[in-house]
C-alpha cells in the first residue's frame, strides 16, 4: 500500500500487514429488520420499560422519593392496587445515598399502611446505602442477578451518587449516566430509575435533571412529579424525552401515616406521607371543586377590588394562604393582573366570570 508524504510527496509502502481489518458491517433487509422486534415489556405500565434508563425528576417534596418506595413494594409483592397500575412482579435493587435514615422510616410506615410484611418480601428487595462506583454496583447486581434475576434498579438520587466534580458540566454528566446504562442489562432486564433534582425553584413546565443536558441526552426517558398545592395531587408524567408511548398524567396523592414499629425516643408514634393512587372520578370531582374556587374568587375580586386578600379568603371560605396561591394561578393564566401593589380582574377574567354565570 501507497502512503503520500504531506511534505515531499514522497512514497512510503505499508506492510500489508500492519494494515488493521475492519469489522464487516453488512446492511440488513427491511424485513430481517423488522423480524428482529422485541415486544414491548414493562416493570409498571405504561411508565417503565424493562432495560430501560429513566431519570425521575422533581422538585424537593414533590414526592420522588414517596413514588420509588411504593413502586418498589409494588413491583415486590405484585400488586397491582399499590399504585393503580399493573406491575411486574420481581425483585429490586434499592440505592439509598442521599437520606438512607428517611427512606428506612418510609419503608416502614408504608409497610404498615399497605398491610405487607416486610420478612416476606425481604428477599425481594435489596437495599444498598454505602456509595460506591457504578461499577462497583454493577458487578454487586450482576452477582446477586445470578440466583434471582431483578426486575426495577432504583437509584436515590443521581446529585448523591454522582462521582465526579461537576454535575453541570456535559462530558462528566453524559459520562456519568453512560455508566449506569449496564444496568439495564444484567440478569432480569431491569429498569434503572435514577431520582433527580431539577433547577432551583423550578417550574411545572421546567422539570428537566439539573445539570448538563447531556444526562438527557443518554437516557430513554424522563418522568416527573408535580405536587399541585390547591388539591394536593401529584402528577406523574414525562418532561423533554420519551422513548415509548406516551401516557396520560397520573393522579396520585399523599397519605399521612404511622407505624406501632416506629417511634421516637420517647416512645411515641409519627406519622409520615406514603404515595397512594387517586382515581380519575376523584382527580375529577377535585379539579371541579378547585375550578369553582377559583371562579368565586374572581367574583369576589370583580365585586370588591379593593378588598384584601384576607376579605377575599373570607368571601370564599378559604384561608389567606389559599387566596395568594390561587392569585398566582390565576396570573399565569391572564385572568388577573398584579400593578401597584393591588390586584384587578383583568377583561380576559370579567368575561370567564361572566360567562360562567349566565
Amino acid at each position: 500500500m501507497l502512503k503520500l508524504d504531506g511534505h515531499n510527496s514522497r512514497a512510503e509502502i505499508i506492510p500489508a500487514a500492519t494494515i488493521i481489518e475492519q469489522p464487516l458491517v453488512e446492511f440488513k433487509r427491511l424485513a430481517d429488520f423488522c423480524r428482529e422486534y422485541v415486544p414491548l415489556a414493562y416493570a409498571i405500565e405504561p411508565l417503565l420499560r424493562t432495560s430501560a434508563l429513566y431519570t425521575l425528576t422533581a422538585r424537593t417534596g414533590h414526592g420522588k422519593t414517596g413514588f420509588l418506595i411504593v413502586a418498589a413494594l409494588a413491583i415486590a409483592t405484585g400488586r397491582p392496587d399499590i399504585l393503580g397500575l399493573e406491575v411486574t412482579r420481581g425483585r429490586v435493587a434499592f440505592l439509598t445515598f442521599e437520606n438512607p435514615d428517611d427512606v428506612r422510616m418510609r419503608f416502614m410506615i408504608a409497610a404498615y399502611l399497605l398491610n405487607i410484611d416486610l420478612d416476606e418480601i425481604s428477599d425481594s428487595i435489596v437495599i444498598l446505602d454505602i456509595r460506591i462506583k457504578p461499577e462497583e454496583v454493577l458487578a454487586k447486581i450482576q452477582k446477586l442477578a445470578e440466583t434471582e434475576p431483578f426486575t426495577l434498579v432504583i437509584i436515590d438520587t443521581f446529585a448523591a451518587f454522582f462521582d465526579g466534580n461537576d454535575t453541570n458540566d456535559a462530558t462528566q454528566g453524559g459520562e456519568f449516566m453512560r455508566r449506569l446504562r449496564p444496568l439495564t442489562k444484567i440478569g432480569g432486564l431491569p429498569t434503572v430509575v435514577v431520582a433527580a433534582h431539577p433547577i432551583k425553584n423550578a417550574t411545572e413546565d421546567n422539570l428537566i435533571p439539573y445539570g448538563s443536558g447531556a444526562i438527557l441526552n443518554e437516557v430513554d426517558g424522563n418522568l416527573t412529579l408535580w405536587k399541585t398545592q390547591a388539591t394536593g395531587f401529584v402528577s406523574l408524567h414525562w418532561q423533554g424525552k420519551l422513548r415509548g408511548i406516551d401516557f396520560e398524567p397520573i393522579r396520585f396523592r399523599f397519605e399521612e401515616a404511622s407505624s406501632p414499629d416506629l417511634l421516637d425516643a420517647k416512645g411515641r408514634q409519627f406519622m409520615l406521607p406514603t404515595m397512594r393512587p387517586v382515581s380519575q372520578e376523584a382527580a375529577e370531582q377535585r379539579d371541579k371543586v378547585e375550578a369553582n374556587l377559583d371562579l368565586a374568587l374572581l367574583r369576589a375580586i370583580a365585586a370588591e377590588p379593593d378588598g384584601t386578600q384576607a376579605e377575599w379568603a373570607n368571601a370564599i371560605g378559604r384561608a389567606k394562604s389559599r387566596v395568594n396561591a390561587k392569585l398566582q394561578k390565576l396570573k399565569k393564566l391572564k385572568l388577573v393582573e398584579e400593578g401597584l401593589g393591588k390586584w384587578r380582574v383583568t377583561a380576559k377574567g370579567m368575561k370567564e366570570a361572566g360567562e360562567k354565570s349566565s
